[in-house]
């Protein structure tokens, strides 16, 4: 029984380095609030293409800057926004405060709001797309804290086995 507690140690470790690992390789990618500033504009061009890992981006271009903003196809509302969003319109958008400026970066849409004279414009807020990019990387997390429990009571058990069952060495002589 306490060859069974040892192997309990071994695959309760096992299972707390998977857990980190799955944890830390899925901390989301997404920028705090405080870090995005908003951009007010004048819509000039959309453009549909695909991103080097085959995702499907809608740039936007503005009027008087020469930089293009990313709206990408995993975000909520993403048909709304490739289909219904309307050119020379007014249409603000948060981006990182950082990549904004410099022609030669694309920076992600982290929100977006259309001023439509005529119609309720697209909205997408921030949370809207947080809650949409995050959702798997949340997920594999909740994963990874059920595998970390798992591994601490296996090794919880082992050790109430060791503790439970007296060590006996046996007189290898006989």
């Amino acid at each position: 029984m306490r060859v069974f507690a040892g192997w309990l140690y071994f695959l309760g470790g096992v299972a707390l380095v998977g857990a980190i690992i799955i944890y830390a390789t899925n901390i989301p990618n997404v920028p705090d609030r405080n870090d995005l500033v908003e951009y007010k504009g004048f819509l000039t061009s959309i453009q549909l293409q695909k991103d080097i890992d085959g995702t499907d981006v809608v740039f936007l271009k503005y009027r008087d800057n020469e930089q293009r903003f990313r709206y990408l196809s995993v975000y909520p509302m993403y048909v709304e926004v490739r289909d219904r969003l309307g050119i020379y319109r007014d249409v603000d958008i948060l981006v990182e405060k950082d990549k904004l400026g410099d022609a030669s970066v694309s920076p992600r849409i982290w929100g977006l709001v259309e001023h439509d004279p005529l119609h309720e414009g697209t909205v997408v807020t921030y949370d809207q797309i947080y809650e949409e990019t995050t959702e798997t990387d949340r997920s594999w997390q909740a994963v990874a804290l059920y595998i970390g429990i798992g591994g601490l009571i296996a090794i919880v058990l082992g050790y109430g086995i060791r503790r439970a069952i007296p060590y006996r060495p046996e007189d290898p002589s006989v």
